[in-house]
């Protein structure tokens, strides 16, 4: 080992630095191996060769940090419904078998060293959870699990009883009161929105086999769409705050 080398802090760094690239950018290290990697005391990390890049969009990145979230705070039922949101797993099973099936798999990893956990008997719930409740993953997303346990297990080597839940916990927190803030949320909204009526828009001009119309000047159709996005946009804002101040 390094002289001066703080192996705790350099494994909370080797979490953190991944979760922010996948959380915050939105582009992650793919192949975070021992070999791609270099360390300088005390816990200084530097990544080397980037062959594999896995890329997630903005609706998993939120999904994946609602799951981290719920994970961090044993809310089983939140995780579940997050699952059923986004659609990896079909609406025909139940929200509460999956999140007592979820409770399963997390409860016995809370409290105990990591060296306690075998990662192996995780992995095997839960793929037998996939199965049973024929959840449907995103290749990004599979390849973003593969490179989450390939960086614990680097992260563990480091230092054998580390936590990566406890490493986690800042980068998710942070993110959560980011993009998952009253403000982001109507953000969001308002982009959603506007990218609605813009498509609205396009169909009312040039309906389905027709032929293209070239609009030079507002028309009357565009500019009721406008005074309905505008209030659709206002009434979504104060909605919000009410239900944020409530």
């Amino acid at each position: 080992m390094q002289p001066g080398l703080d192996p705790q802090a350099a494994a909370d760094n080797l979490i953190r630095a991944f979760l922010s690239q996948a959380l915050d950018h939105g582009v992650f290290h793919a192949d975070l191996h021992e070999g791609n990697l270099f360390i300088a005391a005390p816990d200084r990390l530097t990544a080397v060769d980037f062959g594999i890049i896995g890329r997630i969009g903005p609706p998993e990145r939120r999904y994946l940090a609602e799951i981290l979230w719920g994970f961090l705070n044993k809310d089983y039922e939140g995780v579940a419904k997050t699952h059923f949101n986004a659609g990896y797993v079909p609406a025909h099973h139940s929200v509460a078998a999956f999140a007592q099936a979820l409770r399963a798999v997390g409860e016995p990893v809370f409290g105990r060293k990591a060296s306690e956990v075998p990662m192996s008997r995780v992995l095997m719930q839960l793929f037998e959870i996939t199965a049973l409740y024929d959840m449907h993953l995103r290749p990004e997303l599979v390849l973003l699990q593969k490179t989450m346990t390939m960086v614990e297990g680097v992260a563990r080597r480091i230092q054998p009883d580390h936590d990566i839940w406890t490493a986690a916990d800042p980068v998710v927190r942070r993110w959560m009161a980011r993009e998952l803030s009253p403000l982001a949320r109507i953000q969001r909204f308002g982009e959603e929105a506007v990218s609605a009526l813009r498509n609205l828009a396009r169909l009312i001009e040039n309906p389905p086999g027709s032929a293209p119309v070239v609009i030079s000047e507002p028309s009357a159709a565009r500019s009721r769409l406008l005074w309905f996005a505008l209030g659709t946009l206002a009434a979504g804002a104060a909605f919000l705050l009410a239900v944020w101040l409530r």
